[in-house]
């Protein structure tokens, strides 16, 4: 079965920014960065993600450890109505990400979350055939839910791209297509996570705009903080 495939290999710094800070920045971004198309009228658009972890956890424990090497697997969606699933691999190289990506069916997308792996075997590509021997191998199952809503603005020389990742939220659930899931906040505090991304150049204008503003850089994971939240 043919898919859409994709790799992103970039630089990516995560930050804690209180609401005060949000505002300053977003201010100075807007003068230089053009909002991402996918936020439409509403000026954000919502994210799940379903995680994936093996059975004795080793991609949790891999971050916690500050392992520089190391994965995530889930399943993406931007509505719960959506019959397109994102299967993304996230793997860390220090502060390089690389994204392997392929879109697959919602049918599939249950299939797996059910434990049964095999439909990706119908999908010809690399992406699909490591998801399958990594879950295989090492017992992979669905661990938690994560949501959020982001807005993001993009430049699109470099690549750039900087996100606002606001009220995140969770579950210990694996009902991916669910609305009516009980999440829970994971960040008490007024603060949101901003992300920055790009390729090999980071503006300077852009650097020094989000320089004035007062952020904690931070190695976030947002399914470590749902897990350590519902712990």
């Amino acid at each position: 079965m043919n898919s859409k495939l994709s790799y992103v290999f970039r630089n990516e710094k995560k930050f804690y920014i209180s609401i005060t800070e949000y505002y300053h920045v977003k201010q100075l971004i807007q003068t230089m960065m053009k909002p991402d198309s996918h936020m439409g009228d509403k000026g954000q658009y919502y994210v799940r993600s379903l995680y994936f972890d093996s059975v004795d956890n080793v991609d949790y424990y891999s971050k916690l450890s500050g392992i520089d090497e190391r994965k995530k697997l889930r399943l993406r969606i931007y509505d719960v109505t959506d019959n397109d699933v994102k299967f993304e691999i996230k793997n860390r190289h220090g502060d390089y990400i690389e994204k392997e990506s392929l879109t697959i069916t919602k049918e599939d997308a249950q299939s797996v979350i059910k434990g049964n792996y095999l439909c990706l075997e119908r999908y010809s590509d690399s992406v699909a055939v490591k998801a399958h021997n990594i879950m295989v191998r090492q017992v992979y199952k669905p661990k938690v839910i994560v949501d959020y809503d982001r807005e993001a603005y993009v430049y699109p020389e470099h690549n750039v791209r900087v996100t606002f990742d606001k009220f995140i939220r969770g579950a210990f659930s694996d009902r991916l297509f669910d609305g009516n899931i009980g999440m829970v906040p994971v960040i008490r505090e007024p603060l949101f996570v901003m992300e920055v991304k790009y390729d090999s150049v980071f503006p300077e204008f852009i650097k020094q705009a989000i320089s004035t503003t007062i952020i904690q850089h931070s190695a976030i994971s947002k399914y470590c903080m749902v897990r350590d939240t519902l712990a």
